[in-house]
């Protein structure tokens, strides 16, 4: 009677451990050279007032981005060091910050790339995704 409470007691772990592994995620994905429509976005921008939080963008099926408190930005065709530099200058000609530093860091890319109109923010309105992933309405 006393090898089954060990061998269920090692059943737990071993299954345990394995489903631990199996929940391990993929690397992200390698930046491409070029942003295109429909790369996915995480932006963080310091030195504006008191801060911005990190946000999510998506460049849109028009190729732009929406960068807080200036509107629009091309992104498509641009690499993620002259976009950043594009967007901390930006700020700069708005007279908004002299010295705002912007970080991005590509996630992901979605095909067919959203339209603007079509891009959903849920949960955090920093946050849009794409409306065929967004979840029901209650």
């Amino acid at each position: 009677m006393r090898p089954a409470p060990r061998l269920i007691l090692c059943l737990v772990f071993l299954l345990g451990a394995g489903s631990r592994f199996a929940l391990a995620e993929a690397p992200p994905s390698s930046p491409p050279a070029a942003l295109s429509k429909g790369d996915a976005l995480l932006v963080r921008i310091e030195g504006i007032g008191g801060g911005l939080p990190e946000y999510r963008e998506i460049v849109d099926s028009d190729g732009n981005i929406e960068v807080p408190f200036l509107g629009f930005l091309s992104a498509d065709g641009k690499s993620i060091a002259a976009l950043e530099a594009e967007m901390a200058a930006a700020y700069a000609k708005a007279r908004l910050s002299s010295n705002a530093v912007v970080q991005v860091t590509y996630v992901t890319h979605f095909v067919p790339p959203p339209d603007r109109a079509n891009l959903v923010r849920i949960e955090d309105p920093r946050r849009p995704v794409p409306a065929s992933q967004a979840p029901a309405a209650p």
